[in-house]
């Protein structure tokens, strides 16, 4: 293609044309791919499952001893599906913030530190500004959680894009910077003068009010304020300008570059708001279950997210699915040790197998079509030709 005055023209002898370039196109079908591919991921999943219940049989435990047992230690009762319920919060979060980041192409694996570091914070404000009412105490300490999640998510990106830093490994050593900084503070300078390692108790216009109580547990609106984050994020994702923009970067971030997106700033921007989400879910915690940070706060939330998005294929309106999961399965662990005298590590080994199984998909998928083309291929050989012999005829 050439241009002349102004148009593109086919070129013609004789005339002083000037040659364009093409000019990239982000794919337009990106989206719509996002939700179909978690129905992909099906047969590595259906892989991993059965390979879980052949290391239950080694175990000892029947597969379908281990089934009701997960069932009856996490939707059983009305406790049970309690704690289910409390335990998805921080894993919905998480997972939205690995899924958010994984979208512009980036990878949080930061979300434990930001996750404590959120909680920290939040349980901090809300004793230091205890004389405020409720209505303005509790939004204050959960907006101080996601703040301090985003400014602590801010230096990993930073560093990749200014230095060629990968995110991975950055964030990784800042995980391990929050949780040991933390546990500093909460044994000294911001402790409540123990030695548990914990901070003061937050006053009660910082708690999240209960909803529903069951024995000694209760439940808030924490779950459901993280299932709105989700499905809001995934239509902003699917029905903005700005969100197809992160969808194309994350796509292609060249050609996002060439088509005028801000590729760049969007990456930096998603990112701290990936770390805000993960502050907030620890937040959350602090105001929804524990009222208070302590040493050791999360049970590993930050890294069961990064489980929960890759189950989802990273798609925001699926992460739902990948944490009820996820959440039945640390409800029940207790359960299937006293039940099947089965170690808690064991759940572990579980989404360890399927986060695995998630990963391989792309060559379980290759090999299966491998397959069928051969079988396919084989059928084919075996029908007789309707042609007549050649040799036969002379």
């Amino acid at each position: 293609m050439t241009r002349r005055r102004g148009k593109a023209t086919k070129g013609k002898p004789g005339e002083d044309l000037v040659p364009v370039s093409p000019r990239p196109r982000v794919p337009a079908s990106a989206l719509t791919r996002v939700s179909a591919s978690v129905f992909k991921s099906v047969p590595s999943l259906a892989a991993g499952v059965l390979i879980c219940m052949g290391l239950a049989l080694i175990a000892g435990a029947g597969p379908l001893d281990l089934l009701r047992t997960i069932w009856m230690g996490s939707w059983g009762s009305a406790e049970a599906a309690v704690n289910t319920l409390a335990k998805i919060t921080p894993l919905l979060l998480a997972g939205l913030a690995v899924a958010l980041a994984y979208r512009v192409g980036l990878l949080n694996i930061g979300c434990e530190g930001q996750l404590t570091i959120g909680a920290l914070v939040s349980a901090v404000v809300a004793v230091a500004a205890a004389k405020l009412p409720a209505f303005l105490l509790l939004p204050l300490t959960l907006a101080a959680g996601a703040v301090s999640g985003g400014l602590w998510a801010l230096p990993a990106v930073l560093l990749r894009h200014r230095k060629g830093v990968h995110e991975v490994i950055s964030t990784l050593l800042l995980n391990y910077m929050a949780i040991y900084l933390c546990a500093y503070l909460v044994s000294g300078p911001l402790g409540d003068g123990t030695a548990m390692g914990r901070t003061p108790l937050i006053p009660s216009g910082a708690e999240m009010p209960e909803i529903f109580r069951s024995g000694s547990l209760f439940l808030t609106a924490a779950p459901f304020i993280a299932l709105v984050f989700c499905f809001g994020a995934r239509v902003w994702l699917s029905k903005t300008a700005r969100g197809f923009e992160a969808v194309a970067a994350g796509t292609n971030f060249d050609a996002a570059v060439n088509a005028g997106i801000s590729a760049s700033k969007l990456q930096i921007t998603i990112f701290a708001v990936s770390g805000a989400l993960a502050g907030l879910a620890g937040a959350l915690e602090v105001c929804a279950v524990h009222h208070r940070f302590y040493r050791s706060f999360s049970p590993g939330y930050g890294f069961d997210g990064l489980t929960a998005a890759f189950l989802a294929n990273g798609s925001p309106e699926w992460l739902w699915l990948s944490t009820l999961f996820l959440g039945s399965l640390r409800s029940s662990d207790k359960l299937l040790q006293i039940g099947l005298d089965l170690s808690p590590n064991f759940i572990l080994i579980v989404q360890a197998v399927l986060l695995l199984s998630v990963a391989c998909q792309a060559h379980m998928r290759l090999w299966l079509e491998t397959l069928s083309s051969r079988i396919r291929a084989g059928a084919r050989k075996n029908v007789p030709s309707a042609e007549p012999d050649r040799t036969d005829a002379r």
